[in-house]
């Protein structure tokens, strides 16, 4: 038997749920009863309070990313992706450590080479291995020289 599950991100509770239960404690009822009619842990309930106390609301918070910024969106100089794609084909031969320095020299700022590769994908560039086509070059003259290699 097989079981496939997946893993969302939790969603956060509704407005209206958050009004009804902070009602059902401001009428009377205790944070226990309220608990389990509601099925909310006392600790969100106790958030809940904390919050419309501190700020008057009791909404979700929005308007905010997870997880890490994207380094090419806050850099200035590499958000005009023509300037970028214009210097990977003067440095195409570059390795993209190499192309990330060469960027600093020239730019300013510094950037990683992994930033260097996304920004590469972003623009529809692929680097290639160079010791993919050395090994066929060898595997090709092999071939036809009668010579016989075993793969790696």
């Amino acid at each position: 038997m097989i079981y496939c599950y997946t893993f969302s991100m939790p969603v956060p509770y509704s407005l209206d749920l958050r009004l009804r239960v902070l009602e059902a404690i401001d009428s009377g009822m205790n944070k226990m009863t309220v608990h389990k009619r509601f099925q909310v842990s006392r600790s969100t309930i106790d958030h809940w309070q904390k919050r419309r106390k501190a700020t008057g609301s009791v909404a979700p918070q929005s308007g905010f990313r997870r997880g890490v910024l994207p380094a090419i969106t806050d850099l200035p100089a590499i958000t005009d992706l023509e300037q970028f794609e214009a210097f990977a084909q003067r440095h195409s031969s570059l390795t993209l450590v190499q192309m990330a320095e060469t960027w600093h020299e020239e730019t300013g700022s510094r950037l990683s080479p992994v930033t260097m590769s996304k920004t590469l994908k972003r623009i529809g560039w692929t680097r290639k291995k160079r010791a993919v086509f050395i090994l066929n070059d060898i595997l090709n003259d092999a071939n036809t020289s009668g010579v016989r290699f075993s793969k790696f």
